[in-house]
């Protein structure tokens, strides 16, 4: 089950929901606060036979290595770390230096909604929070996971505006001061329902996009 990087969230309810024998994670990823809290968070888990690997790119090509095995990032000004005595150069492994900041995957601007819009997903209900031509913030009540496909109705001044969509990421949620568990869940729309979309924002979303998240 892949999961992006601003979605790590997400990942890890999965992870606690299936009990995954091998977690892998982009090594620029683990370097990052994010990043590693991540991995504190999966090794408390302490899920028997588990194992987490590092994916590292060396020498243009994409490698797996233990995460307790990985090269600690040395002074060389190339930020490629020594390869261990007696392995071929050609195994050495690439590592940063320092974390890099994880850019927002968001392509157009979001917008979000003047009042309250509840939205059907499926057979259930949910309440959008942002939308663009290209995708959409909810919460909703049933559960949806990443990669899952859903029928949303969407409802518009006179009738109902139906689009597909993907599942993007999905991150269980349950507030303190709400009795009923829900889950943020994000979508990518099909490019067929961008004209429709739009001028669904333009009635139903405030002027100003977003801010830019990172």
């Amino acid at each position: 089950m892949p999961f992006a990087a601003n979605s790590l969230g997400s990942a890890m309810e999965s992870i606690r929901a299936y009990r995954p024998k091998v977690v892998a994670i982009d090594a620029v990823v683990a370097q990052t606060p994010a990043g590693v809290t991540f991995l504190e968070r999966v090794e408390q888990l302490a899920i028997p036979k588990s194992k987490i690997l590092l994916l590292v790119e060396a020498d243009g090509h994409w490698v797996t290595t233990p995460r307790s095995n990985a090269p600690t990032p040395g002074p060389s000004k190339s930020g490629a770390s020594a390869a261990p005595q007696g392995q071929p150069a050609s195994k050495q492994l690439v590592m940063p230096l320092a974390p890099i900041e994880i850019a927002s995957t968001r392509l157009v601007p979001r917008f979000a909604v003047r009042d309250t819009l509840d939205v059907t997903v499926e057979s259930g209900c949910a309440h959008l929070v942002d939308i663009s031509v290209l995708g959409a913030q909810l919460v909703s009540l049933p559960v949806l996971r990443p990669g899952q496909k859903i029928k949303v109705a969407l409802p518009d001044t006179d009738d109902t505006l139906n689009v597909i969509a993907q599942v993007a990421w999905s991150l269980f949620e349950r507030p303190q001061l709400q009795v009923e568990p829900h889950y943020r869940v994000g979508l990518e729309f099909t490019d067929a329902a961008q004209q429709a979309l739009e001028g669904y924002r333009q009635r139903h979303c405030a002027s100003q996009p977003l801010p830019q998240r990172r």
